[in-house]
């Protein structure tokens, strides 16, 4: 008995074993055929690509207007020609990346980045840096909040930046097309932060004036006196330069000086 169920099972042992390698002889088999079927379509779309192109019947897709868009100081014709545009033999699907990259290394230009339009136009879309102040130096300088000289007229009429005024010569302050001393790019970082946080102060402040002991003096556009404050200063308090300003206004007096360097209080110096 024990020798005929060790031989049936024996047999059903040898048919399992059968059939798993059918399976595996009809796998392989299909992965073959899949494989020459990916070979001939991508040998035939190469050929029949090779063939279109030889004949030109893709020029729809060649690449025939470049347009610039946020472009307000510098030239779209000059940032086409830095990006190495004119001129290429583009089609619609080029990569680009290459080719944004080379737009942001233009002082103006802080992003830029290319936009795919169909079938045959390409738009360069860039953001330009613009000036957070006018560094009063051997000439107006126009800067960024990160030092970065720009090179542009600083009376460009769409600007609207206050004038920074040091008590350093050009020679301490610039080094190599942005502003390397300290204080004056500390100053700039934290005009940067009014900017973001307190616009509408940035956009009161006429002038500023930094001097060797680290004192800042804001003149404020409708304002007759000054705001004095430090880097110390917590950029909190220039939320009450409003209210102390609309105190004095109601009550009908002036004053020479706002001073915010004192901790808890603004010390007011009537005129």
């Amino acid at each position: 008995m024990k020798m005929r169920n060790l031989g049936v099972a024996a047999r059903r042992n040898r048919r399992v074993d059968r059939e798993h390698k059918a399976r595996r002889r009809r796998a392989v088999l299909r992965a073959f055929r899949l494989v020459v079927l990916a070979t001939v379509l991508a040998l035939g779309s190469y050929q029949a690509f090779r063939l279109a192109d030889a004949r030109d019947w893709f020029s729809i897709f060649q690449i025939r207007e470049v347009r610039v868009v946020g472009a307000r100081v510098a030239h779209p014709t000059v940032l086409v020609a830095e990006a190495g545009l004119m001129g290429e033999d583009l089609r619609y699907w080029s990569p680009l990346a290459g080719y944004a990259a080379r737009v942001e290394r233009d002082p103006l230009v802080e992003v830029a980045r290319l936009e795919r339009s169909f079938p045959n136009r390409l738009v360069l879309v860039i953001e330009e840096r613009t000036p957070i102040a006018l560094l009063k130096l051997e000439r107006l300088t126009p800067v960024d909040a990160a030092g970065r000289v720009l090179p542009v007229s600083p009376f460009h009429a769409g600007w609207d930046a206050p004038i920074m005024m040091t008590g350093w010569q050009a020679g301490e302050v610039l080094s190599g097309g942005s502003v390397r001393l300290e204080p004056v790019r500390a100053l700039l970082t934290w005009l940067g932060q009014v900017v973001e946080e307190y616009p509408a102060l940035y956009g009161e402040i006429s002038a500023i004036e930094l001097d060797e002991r680290g004192t800042i003096v804001l003149h404020l556009v409708s304002a007759e006196g000054t705001i004095v404050l430090d880097r110390t200063t917590p950029m909190e308090k220039l939320l009450l330069i409003d209210d102390v300003l609309r105190d004095l206004r109601a009550k009908g007096l002036s004053y020479e000086r706002l001073d915010l360097r004192f901790e808890d209080q603004i010390v007011v110096q009537r005129s």
